[in-house]
């Protein structure tokens, strides 16, 4: 959904349309005080999937007339709101995606105080323990040595992330 590697911008921009409708310049804002920690949103970027999520019917915006030249000020519709609570409440398959894309994930369930915050910190735990399985299950596999500090690495970074979800489910639940 995303022209950025491992953020979907589409369903970051209706998260912050979930809060209420906003223009493109009070979004970008708003992406850059509370997500510029993780990840970069570029003016243009902000522009163009507004008027990708409109063409999908995911936000629909009106004409301010109060200000020149006038503004188009966006709100979030029904499906987009369904689109991005599907979103929010899944977990991220690629470990590399949760440095980014699952930590929007927790901002957009701290601020707009969704429940089941345990139930997505579950689902991740989960799919990080698939994701150890399907490394162990290619240990059996003939590799080299080079092929096993990899491995090493990837079990190494999930394990830590296993970790992490306790220290951040203890931190924010």
């Amino acid at each position: 959904m995303s022209g950025q590697s491992g953020f979907p911008m589409h369903q970051a921009l209706l998260g912050f349309l979930m809060q209420g409708p906003a223009h493109g310049y009070a979004l970008h804002d708003r992406a850059q005080d509370d997500l510029g920690r993780i990840w970069y949103m570029g003016m243009s970027n902000v522009y163009g999937t507004l008027k990708d999520l409109e063409k999908a019917g995911h936000v629909e915006s009106t004409l301010e007339d109060d200000s020149y030249p006038p503004r188009k000020v966006y709100s979030i519709t029904p499906e987009g709101r369904k689109t991005f609570l599907a979103w929010v409440q899944a977990p991220v398959p690629a470990m590399r995606d949760v440095r980014v894309e699952f930590l929007a994930k927790l901002y957009f369930f701290h601020t707009l105080q969704l429940h089941d915050l345990e139930g997505l910190l579950d689902a991740q735990r989960e799919a990080c323990v698939e994701r150890l399985k399907e490394l162990g299950s290619r240990a059996a596999e003939p590799i080299d040595a080079f092929d096993r500090v990899v491995t090493d690495f990837r079990r190494r970074r999930i394990e830590a992330c296993l970790e992490w979800l306790s220290a951040a489910e203890s931190e924010l639940t």
